[in-house]
């Protein structure tokens, strides 16, 4: 078979196989994949061929839809799952936030008034703003 010759073997619908060498432009069928293939006239199978080719044609064009069908689902999936790590890192800040609140009210040494028991701890001074603070995050969130 010479670079530009090609042998095309295509499936019939009722199991037989028809066979074209491109360069003796001479037509074969086998009854079944081990069967010996005889030279046929094209007449005899053409509605057969036409017959595979639509069939195929459907079959791609389904399997072309299933393809965009999920490429779309996978687009969908993707942005709910960067929604959801957004909200993620969103909580994660808030929650850092909490604990630095929480430990500045928990530190017993904002409690304690300054040297010589003059003028006011660092709690009272701040007199709940951090925590009102706090909650008014939340509150813009919700």
């Amino acid at each position: 078979m010479s670079d530009q010759e090609r042998e095309i073997r295509v499936n019939l619908l009722d199991g037989s196989e028809v066979i074209m060498n491109t360069g003796d432009r001479v037509l074969f069928q086998a009854s079944s994949p081990w069967a010996i293939p005889l030279s046929v006239d094209t007449d005899t199978i053409i509605d057969d061929v036409l017959a595979a080719l639509e069939e195929s044609q459907q079959e791609y064009e389904l399997i072309k839809f299933d393809r965009d069908a999920l490429v779309k689902l996978v687009a969908n999936h993707q942005s709910a799952v960067d929604d959801a790590c957004r909200e993620l890192a969103e909580a994660q800040q808030t929650v850092s936030r909490q604990r630095e609140v929480l430990e500045f009210y928990a530190d017993q040494e904002h409690w304690e008034l300054p040297s010589f028991g003059r003028g006011q701890s660092k709690v009272t001074s701040d007199r709940g703003s951090k925590a009102r603070e706090l909650l008014k995050e939340g509150s813009d969130k919700a």
